[in-house]
């Protein structure tokens, strides 16, 4: 709803491409520059100014900003669809950015800036306003109405954040929205949710950790084998009786010592290379695993939850913790170990909003759908209720 979804599509393809021709480029890149100073290395001056070394050197710094344009591109679309959920979320109208920074653990200001540049690319239906000093975003013709399904009483919007009906207590709270011409409804599916964390984790998430953690080990072991094979390289550079046996060798086509020292170079630098992409990796594959590891505790945790709120400081992995494991969290929503949740700001305290259900475009009363415009005076041409209008009690 607030996303420009034909841009995000070609801008998604884009990046794929963008990624692809970066990759290759500089390998290619890398790889001539290397060649050529292995070759004459004994002339630098030579290997500098030779006729490949300006193509390679281009090609290298094109794939650098190939890779950095398609990274930034990919995690702003990221943050663009976080946005967009978010607003469609919410219930008031009007979101301020420190809700936002809350939300998110971004500065206000990074969160201005990219507001401020999504509405010309990624986003749209909405802008920015100043209510009693305070900086927020307003969501464009914006109109809601809360009930409860239970008894059909009308809720509060402050009833409805706490997540209990006050008329006759159930959790099956309702909020209908109006966004300009579009109608959609929010609702939870608390119950589908108690004493099964399954329902909280993304898919396959306990294979995954355990993916995981063979990765990291495999990484490790790999790159143990290989820092050995450089400091071994290394060592017999200047070692007079390898470089003579291994002149000696008949098995070799080595004929000079100089081929030789060539060899051991270029098996530093490759390995070398290697070495650094899988301490990346190990590194990335550590990071998935915290937010993994987080996304089972807290599913575990939320199953026991019959309320479709719960304050962030009274999870049991966050609680006493601080920012590091609200982090964790965050990183375990963002990456879909956790399903079902969102992290939301009401009355300044953050909150897990667990099994929210939007359904866009579809009757609330009789769940058939809705085609073309709608206004709050629109009827429904199946049941003949008003999309807008008070539900029917149970």
């Amino acid at each position: 709803m607030y996303l420009r979804k034909p841009i995000m599509t070609i801008l998604k393809v884009k990046n794929v491409l963008l990624m692809i021709a970066g990759v290759f480029f500089l390998f290619a890149g890398a790889y001539n520059i290397i060649d050529l100073l292995l070759y004459y290395r004994k002339d630098l001056e030579t290997a500098l100014h030779a006729k490949a070394m300006p193509g390679s050197v281009e090609w290298v710094k094109n794939a650098i900003a190939m890779i950095l344009i398609a990274t930034v591109s990919r995690k702003l679309m990221g943050d663009a669809r976080f946005y967009s959920s978010y607003f469609e979320g919410s219930i008031e109208g009007r979101i301020s950015f420190r809700e936002l920074s809350n939300v998110t653990g971004k500065p206000v200001f990074v969160v201005a800036a990219e507001l401020f540049f999504f509405r010309f690319i990624y986003m749209k239906k909405y802008s920015f306003t100043t209510i009693d000093g305070s900086k927020k975003i307003e969501l464009f013709s914006k109109r809601t109405l809360c009930e409860c399904r239970n008894c059909g009483a009308p809720v509060d919007k402050r009833i409805y954040f706490a997540g209990t009906c006050s008329y006759c207590g159930s959790s099956d709270v309702f909020a209908k929205i109006l966004a300009g011409e579009k109608f959609y409804s929010i609702s939870n599916e608390i119950d589908k949710g108690v004493d099964r964390p399954d329902y909280y984790q993304g898919k396959n998430v306990e294979a995954k950790r355990n993916l995981f953690i063979a990765l990291f080990i495999i990484c490790l072991g790999v790159a143990c084998i290989l820092g050995f094979m450089i400091l071994d390289s290394v060592s017999k550079y200047d070692n007079k009786n390898y470089l003579r046996e291994k002149l000696l060798d008949p098995s070799t086509k080595v004929h000079s010592y100089d081929a030789i020292q060539a060899e051991l170079i270029s098996l530093c630098v490759f390995a070398g290379i290697l070495l650094v992409i899988l301490i990346v990796l190990a590194v990335r594959r550590l990071f998935k695993l915290f937010f993994v590891s987080e996304a089972i505790t807290c599913a575990g945790f939320f199953a026991k939850s019959k309320k479709p709120f719960i304050e962030m400081e009274t999870v049991p992995s966050i609680k006493g913790k601080g920012g590091k494991r609200m982090g964790r969290l965050r990183g375990a929503i963002r990456n879909g170990y956790l399903s079902h949740c969102t992290l939301e700001m009401h009355e300044e305290v953050m909150k897990v909003a667990l099994a929210k259900k939007i359904v866009k475009d579809t009757c609330p009363s009789c769940a058939s759908p809705i085609v073309g415009a709608v206004d709050e005076s629109y009827t429904c041409q199946v049941c003949g209720n008003k999309i807008m209008g008070v539900i029917e009690k149970k």
